[in-house]
């Protein structure tokens, strides 16, 4: 990804849309306008190789195109609705860069994108080995030791086992096991194998993040519907 130009006085901030051949070309204020990310947070985002640099028109002046436009969508996406850390957004810019398979590239993809582990505590080793457990009675054989989502599982778990003892048996937890499984062979099996290697990065970033909010949240609703069905007369103080 090239690095920004330097300076902010580059950017005009003209609210000016024009067209170059078929290419509708945008200054920064309108740019900001079409996506709703303020002007400064794309200067930030430019200056961080987030955000490639605009097409340089004079020694001040900039333009942007529609490509600018989807990637600041994206962004936005990626921190609002997935919560995704600019550091995140970092390992993502640079993921589309390495060569190799796609499946390496989706794996730094999920990388870039799974949470922090939380700080280690005593039960972690005991954790760690849930999550070993786990992995091998799925049969998710191509699943990395170091892949960081097993730290931030163990982690979570720990978490969990520190306020209860449940659940220290992996029997409780096959049943998410099953429906991750399913649910992850869906997504794959449904990414758009037309795309270029960029798209399909595109698509399953927006799969992982996005769609694992909107899935917890049909949970949600899901188990206030499936309460009322069970609990919706019981009185019990």
């Amino acid at each position: 990804m090239p690095a920004s130009m330097d300076s902010d006085d580059l950017y005009d901030e003209s609210g000016t849309i024009y067209d170059v051949g078929q290419e509708s070309m945008l200054r920064m204020s309108a740019l900001a306008e079409r996506t709703g990310i303020p002007v400064a947070s794309i200067k930030f985002y430019l200056r961080e190789g987030l955000l490639p640099p605009g097409r340089r028109v004079t020694d001040r002046l900039a333009e942007y195109d529609d490509e600018h436009v989807r990637r600041l969508r994206l962004i936005r996406l990626l921190r609002e609705v997935g919560r995704v850390p600019v550091d995140g957004l970092r390992r993502l810019v640079a993921a589309v860069g390495q060569p190799g398979p796609l499946h390496d590239l989706f794996a730094l993809a999920a990388d870039a994108t799974t949470p922090e582990p939380t700080t280690a505590g005593e039960l972690r080793p005991m954790t760690r080995a849930l999550v070993d457990d786990l992995v091998d009675r799925a049969g998710w054989t191509a699943v990395r030791p170091e892949a960081p989502a097993r730290e931030a599982l163990a982690g979570t778990l720990e978490q969990v086992l520190a306020f209860d003892t449940h659940p220290r048996d992996p029997a409780e937890l096959l049943p998410y096991v099953r429906l991750a499984d399913e649910i992850a062979r869906y997504e794959i099996g449904h990414l758009d194998g037309s795309k270029d290697r960029h798209g399909l990065l595109e698509e399953m970033v927006v799969g992982q993040v996005v769609f694992g909010e909107i899935l917890a949240l049909l949970r949600r609703l899901a188990e206030e519907h499936h309460s009322h069905e069970r609990f919706g007369a019981d009185l019990r103080e």
